[in-house]
């Protein structure tokens, strides 16, 4: 068994596609439907093994709470985690040059997904924009600053910081 692969296809069923699997509104299936439903593929995948894979990703995306496990962030289905509103002075987000334009004009929107994702850090920043071009764009977000005129930040990981949008008036880019 293949833990990167399990958890990529975990990734998959709980924040883009659930078929078969009862989610509720805030993202939580029962541990048990997701284990069989992964185990239609790796049969002798168990319990204890599923446990270690969340308890050992390296970016904190998942969450077990009693009998029940989710995706903390990354969602493209309809789902709202209850995740703590934090204060933070400044986030950033890697970009590539031509999406750093439009976010420049428009500000930082999800796209395709539920909620916009940043960093607490500029190189985990670096590492995302890297998965859409190889030199990305580094933007700082002047996240005290957009507190400060309502918009909320919630904690999704010690990486990952989520909110449904930024205004361009708190985004500048970073020199590298």
């Amino acid at each position: 068994m293949n833990r990167r692969e399990v958890s990529k296809q975990m990734a998959y069923l709980l924040r883009h596609d659930p078929s078969g699997i009862s989610m509720d509104e805030e993202g939580f299936v029962d541990l048990e439907e997701l284990l069989s439903a992964l185990q239609e593929r790796w049969t002798n995948l168990t319990d204890p093994e599923l446990r270690g894979i969340v308890e050992e990703d390296p970016k904190g995306r998942y969450e077990i709470s009693g009998d029940r496990i989710r995706a903390l962030y990354g969602h493209s289905v309809d789902v709202d985690p209850d995740l703590p509103e934090v204060e933070v002075k400044v986030l950033y987000h890697g970009t590539s040059p031509k999406a750093a334009e439009r976010i420049d004009r428009e500000g930082l929107r999800s796209q395709g997904r539920r909620k916009v994702h940043l960093s607490a850090r500029q190189e985990d920043a670096i590492e995302v924009g890297k998965r859409h071009t190889p030199e990305p764009v580094l933007l700082e977000i002047e996240a005290d600053k957009a507190i400060d005129s309502g918009v909320p930040f919630q904690k999704a990981s010690d990486k990952v910081y989520v909110t449904d949008y930024v205004p361009p008036k708190f985004i500048k880019p970073i020199d590298r």
